[in-house]
């Protein structure tokens, strides 16, 4: 029996690295197909088994197999993952992704993302004008970087969308004649994943834009300010909070990291004392660990944060609020102000085009019949009358 297992590169393998619990592992390394039979399958591991496939210098093994469920037209990526650590123990992970990677109604999704297209074409035309027409006015308000981000993502979004979707064009093409089927479906799966986190961060930003409609809100108004006012303080705050978080995450780590697998090392003993803020918590576990130290930790921990800190911080967004709140300035807010600038942008604009009409027939060849000026100037004392009323 010849051996089944081939060594690939990286550059081979258009996929994306494994993130484990102890280790980062990148693409490329040896290969040893198992078949599409169960027969197969274990006639390959039992081989692979003898000749001693696994040896002291394994850090990773990895089986990875492609499921599709006809019925609900769904295809998923199955990623089961045996990790080794230098001390011989070994750490089982799994990971599965499920997608639609053929879409029956792709004539119209092709159409709505082409209408995007020209939507996102449209706005980053005008914040380009707008760039130009006042740059530093533009870049100081916030509103402008978030449009940019719209833009940019939006531009990522559809890129990586026909990226996966010429992949698994090939795939389609490919899938009874050649083996690396595989692969192909295996990067379409990954790079759809990148395209459902690059669309949420899409969808995020537009629902944020919401928030500028509304700003006639008295609300959405003190809201706003509110935010702009007490950035300085909550960064401070934010800073004085991290160097009390750190300190419980590092006692938590250097009192319970031999005894509890939540406090193992910093990133896991940080995110247990967050998750620990919120309400989720193993108290008996810290009682394991110690009878005195773990119940003591546990209460001056949600002392100092529920209590003291959490207080403070709900102190500075309550003061900036009341006195947004109370601003006589933000009763109307600026709401008649807007229609009438509105409305005199849009009167100031149809005069001039009606000017600029007179003065085109004006300089034309003399016609048989003579223009009615008196209706032109009836038109043009409505339009000035209706802007000095505004």
């Amino acid at each position: 029996m010849e051996t089944p297992w081939k060594y690939n590169f990286a550059s081979l393998i258009d996929s994306f690295p494994y993130f484990g619990l102890h280790g980062t592992y990148h693409t490329g390394g040896y290969l040893a197909p198992l078949g599409k039979t169960r027969a197969s399958g274990l006639r390959s591991a039992t081989f692979l088994q003898q000749r001693r496939w696994l040896d002291e210098r394994t850090r990773a093994v990895f089986v990875e197999l492609i499921l599709y469920n006809p019925h609900v037209n769904l295809f998923s990526s199955v990623t089961l993952a045996v990790e080794f650590t230098k001390l011989g123990a070994a750490y089982r992970g799994a990971k599965v992704v499920t997608l639609r990677l053929i879409q029956h109604d792709a004539i119209l999704l092709l159409v709505l993302r082409a209408v995007l297209a020209v939507f996102i074409l449209f706005f980053a035309i005008k914040e380009v004008k707008r760039l130009l027409s006042r740059p530093m006015e533009y870049l100081k308000d916030f509103w402008s970087w978030m449009e940019n981000l719209v833009i940019i993502v939006g531009i990522a979004t559809l890129g990586v969308y026909f990226k996966a979707q010429t992949i698994i064009d090939e795939a389609a093409e490919q899938r009874t004649s050649s083996s690396s089927v595989f692969s192909l479906y295996k990067s379409a799966v990954s790079w759809f994943e990148v395209y459902m986190y690059l669309l949420a961060l899409l969808i995020c930003c537009g629902t944020l834009k919401f928030i500028r409609l509304l700003r006639f809100n008295s609300h959405v108004y003190a809201l706003t300010m509110t935010v702009r006012k007490s950035s300085r303080p909550i960064l401070q705050f934010t800073f004085m909070a991290g160097i009390v978080l750190m300190a419980f995450t590092q006692m938590g780590n250097l009192m319970f990291g031999t005894k509890l697998q939540d406090y193992k090392n910093i990133p896991t003993s940080l995110q247990s004392l967050c998750t620990m803020m919120l309400g989720s918590f193993d108290f008996d576990a810290l009682v394991d660990g110690h009878w005195v130290l773990g119940p003591l930790m546990f209460f001056s921990y949600q002392v100092m944060m529920q209590f003291i800190l959490l207080s403070m911080f709900m102190t500075i967004i309550m003061d900036v609020y009341a006195e947004e709140s109370q601003d006589p300035n933000t009763d109307d807010l600026r709401m008649v102000g807007f229609i009438r600038e509105t409305t005199s942008e849009a009167v100031g604009k149809a005069n001039r085009t009606l000017s600029n009409v007179g003065k085109r027939n004006s300089t034309k060849t003399p016609q048989t019949r003579t223009p009615d000026l008196d209706n032109r100037r009836k038109f043009s004392n409505v339009f000035e009358e209706l802007a000095g009323k505004i």
